[in-house]
């Protein structure tokens, strides 16, 4: 392995150069600007960037052969952004994390496969991206605006999964699900997700679209076998009680392979529980679902609704867990 050692400004940062692979951490504080020649680097396979300034030459064509990209606090412009993920053609796997200069994560990339990304953003769309199996999203809160609320909109559910064909693993993390319910939204998908066996939805079980969206995925995924729900009890008395969400009779669907289940951060709300008793009532192969709260008040009372539950799967273990 061979060290290169950049004095910058007084303080030490290490470059660790391997065989097409490049890694750069600056120090906290002001960003730093990447030097033009780290640019000219072709053959780079894999990089990873933190607390970097990123605005290539005019002349840069892109990483050709680059197949791992990892940004983190890091900034460029938009038209960098999307010039920079559409010119690596062999890309494989992209992580973004705490990102600005740029707020729509236009992503177009034929061999995409993995892609995480936590931040603030207006919009995200896939082009060219049918490769795609495992997605992580994560939207912060102060990333859902008056801009982009419009419920006269197009529908952000529909047309985040039009080039996700092939997805296997889904997990809508921090307030996305809030960006998936802009616009009208459908009770199912309109062509299922048959590859999808997991999803992770984290979401404000007492409000009416996050439920429909949830439920929208759930119904539109029919292959499912682990499904894993967060709820956001902080949120849940801003609004009013949701009654019978999950309840209604022609809700109705059949998880036929779903095996495992995880229910956590709830407080034991009636449209809680309609969610686990829908669960366990259309699980005919479930072997476990464990349950746990965000706070231990209540726990008994919950413990005992549980327990009064259908369950369509003869061998199906319901675990309550301590917070």
């Amino acid at each position: 392995m061979e060290v290169l050692v950049i004095l910058i400004d007084g303080f030490f940062t290490y470059l660790e150069v391997l065989p097409r692979n490049l890694y750069l951490r600056y120090g906290k504080g002001q960003r730093y600007k990447l030097p033009s020649c780290l640019f000219s680097f072709e053959n780079l396979i894999h990089l990873e960037l933190f607390n970097c300034l990123l605005k290539p030459p005019l002349a840069f064509k892109g990483f050709r052969n680059l197949k791992s990209l990892d940004l983190q606090h890091v900034t460029l412009a938009q038209e960098v952004f999307e010039n920079l993920i559409s010119s690596c053609a062999l890309l494989e796997r992209l992580t973004l994390m705490n990102f600005d200069g740029f707020t729509h994560l236009k992503i177009n990339a034929p061999n995409l496969q993995f892609f995480d990304v936590g931040g603030i953003f207006d919009d995200v769309s896939f082009e060219n991206t049918f490769l795609l199996t495992l997605v992580s999203i994560g939207l912060y809160v102060n990333g859902i605006n008056d801009r982009n609320v419009s419920r006269g909109s197009s529908s952000k559910l529909l047309r985040f999964f039009v080039n996700l064909p092939h997805i296997r693993r889904l997990e809508i993390q921090s307030y996305f699900i809030k960006y998936l319910a802009i616009g009208k939204i459908p009770s199912r998908l309109p062509k299922s997700c048959v590859d999808l066996n997991y999803i992770s939805i984290r979401i404000n079980f007492n409000d009416l679209e996050e439920n429909s969206v949830a439920f929208c995925l759930l119904r539109s995924c029919p292959n499912l076998q682990e499904i894993e729900m967060l709820g956001r009890p902080e949120e849940q008395a801003a609004v009013g009680p949701l009654a019978g969400f999950w309840g209604d009779d022609h809700w109705k669907c059949l998880f036929g392979q779903l095996r495992l289940v995880k229910i956590a951060g709830i407080s034991g709300i009636g449209s809680e529980l309609d969610c686990i008793k829908f669960l366990l009532s259309n699980s005919p192969v479930l072997e476990q679902m464990t349950v746990k709260p965000a706070s231990s008040e209540g726990g008994w009372e919950l413990v005992k609704e549980l327990l009064r539950f259908r369950r369509a799967s003869i061998q199906a273990e319901v675990i309550y867990l301590e917070p």
